[in-house]
């Protein structure tokens, strides 16, 4: 009797345990219903005023407080921010729970989560309302399994057609996002002030970790005085707009992490019936730079517009034409870095030939460009400086080879030179042709400088100079540089195999071609014939 009595009274706490579980697992799933939107969480620590964390930070659930304040205080979720936050004497939201703390002090820090957090659970608790911990053991927040998560949230793009959507929706009220800094000769900030026509990207000021010039160093400052990096400058003044206008009732923009930060980002293509910002820019422009020894460079504005996704990708410091900070010298607004370094080093991004380098590296083009050196500066080179130094104003695209210049080309080439334990191999060449020139005629770019019939034939020839062949229609065989066995004078020179695998198997890999990947994909492995006695 005593054993049925006691096997009763575990089936009681069995059946109490598994309520007390699923109700925590409703919770739970309220929590991983959240985990798809990143759960929204705010990793809380501040490193810069403690250093090293005696227990590891706190990962707030920050979406599920609004929503429990919320329905606790019978508002909309909108009306809640000021339970928690402070507002500036802008009458602006923070979005900084310590906003009011001046010092910001490891201690007064710690003092103003623990005050604030711990009433509010306090009070819920004596009203009977489900809330968070109320007498602390630290681990209660500071759980132990928090140490080593990292919180991140994908980067947010506002492109061009979020501005135009906000541009028609504010009547082009250009006011209420771009502002400048109205600095005194002391550095001190008198005041934001709006200017006309010098609108520029919020990055310019607010980007604090790049390196800035004279113009901007003095207005960097000052936003890093207040600490307004990009982070915080587009949440105080993106996020108010949206509370404010949600809380009026009216048609607003997302106030929840999640909905921002989706990880997802439109590309150029859906972009490319966007108008973008006008500040004036023109359609085509000539660079030529006043006393300079070269023909002037025209330049399609729109067409590079409609390639990237920033203006910045050009105009790292300000809109400004690059001749305003640059000149045949250099300049202290420029760095003294000047024009010729701005538009042809080869090591920047926002360069010309840097950008244009960069972009050979997709692989559909690297696969030929691997082995093509970037073209370097060099003083009287009338191939390479005559390209884009025309002199002339008009933009010229032709197509790349045509297709009825490569009909007349070999069909199949055979690759006999190396036959010991393989069949020589039947290199499909014209078809290779045809597909490269079909990669090469759907960019611009590539148009622009595979214009000559033969360039796209250098891919693979890439010692062949056609101003010094006999017969410019059929290039140099690879045998004719690098021989077939190993020569003591040619120690610099890879052997004929080693030429053609390296070239071949290298291009395959660099444009993520799936064959060939063994010998036999390419040769045919001989058969030995058996040999008697």
């Amino acid at each position: 009797m005593k054993k049925l009595i006691f096997i009763g009274i575990l089936l009681c706490l069995s059946v109490i345990s598994v309520k007390v579980l699923y109700s925590k697992n409703s919770v739970t799933g309220n929590e991983g219903s959240l985990k798809n939107k990143h759960e929204n969480i705010v990793s809380i620590a501040h490193i810069e005023n403690f250093g090293k964390l005696e227990y590891g930070k706190v990962l707030f659930k920050h979406q599920l407080h609004v929503e429990a304040m919320a329905k606790i205080l019978n508002r909309t979720q909108e009306k809640t921010c000021n339970e928690c936050h402070f507002k500036n004497q802008y009458d602006e939201y923070s979005f900084d729970f310590t906003g009011e703390i001046k010092k910001k002090n490891s201690e007064e820090l710690k003092n103003a989560y623990h005050s604030k957090c711990l009433s509010c659970h306090q009070k819920l608790s004596a009203q009977g309302k489900k809330t968070g911990p109320e007498i602390l053991s630290c681990r209660d927040c500071h759980k132990k399994e928090y140490e080593k998560k990292q919180v991140k949230y994908s980067l947010f793009e506002f492109d061009f057609a979020l501005h135009e959507k906000h541009v028609k929706k504010h009547e082009k009220d250009c006011s209420l996002c771009h502002h400048a800094y109205d600095i005194d000769e002391n550095n001190k900030q008198l005041a934001l002030v709006y200017e006309k026509g010098k609108e520029q990207s919020c990055y310019y000021c607010h980007d604090l970790k790049k390196k800035r010039g004279p113009e901007l160093t003095k207005i960097v400052k000052v936003a890093k005085e207040k600490n307004l990096n990009m982070e915080k400058a587009c949440h105080l003044l993106c996020l108010n707009c949206h509370v404010q206008n949600k809380s009026q009732g009216k048609d607003s923009g997302p106030i929840i992490c999640s909905e921002c930060h989706t990880g997802k980002y439109k590309t150029l293509s859906e972009l490319r019936d966007v108008p973008r910002p006008d500040v004036g820019q023109p359609k085509a422009a000539f660079i030529n730079i006043e006393e300079a020894k070269m023909k002037g460079v025209p330049f399609k504005h729109d067409f590079h517009e409609l390639n990237n996704k920033t203006c910045r990708v050009c105009h790292h410091e300000t809109l400004k034409a690059c001749k305003e900070c640059h000149d045949l010298k250099g300049k202290e607004e420029g760095g003294y870095v000047n024009i010729a370094t701005a538009y042809h080093s080869l090591n920047s991004e926002i360069s010309c030939q840097g950008c244009h380098r960069k972009s050979i590296n997709r692989k559909e083009c690297f696969g030929c460009h691997y082995f093509i050196p970037p073209v370097k500066i060099e003083l009287g080179n009338k191939e390479t400086c005559n390209k884009c130094h025309s002199g002339k104003k008009d933009v010229k695209v032709s197509m790349s080879t045509k297709t009825k210049k490569i009909q007349k080309l070999q069909e199949e080439v055979l690759i006999k030179h190396l036959e010991k334990d393989f069949e020589p191999v039947k290199m499909p060449h014209y078809k290779m042709i045809r597909k490269l020139n079909e990669i090469s005629n759907q960019s611009n770019l590539a148009k622009y400088f595979h214009g000559n019939e033969n360039t796209i034939c250098r891919g693979c020839h890439h010692k062949s100079i056609e101003n010094a062949e006999v017969n410019k229609e059929k290039p140099p065989l690879c045998i004719s540089c690098h021989s077939a066995e190993f020569g003591v004078k040619d120690i610099g020179r890879p052997r004929l195999q080693s030429a053609y695998h390296g070239m071949c198997i290298r291009c395959h890999e660099n444009m993520n071609l799936e064959k060939p990947k063994k010998c036999i994909d390419c040769h045919e492995r001989k058969v030995k014939q058996n040999v008697h006695n």
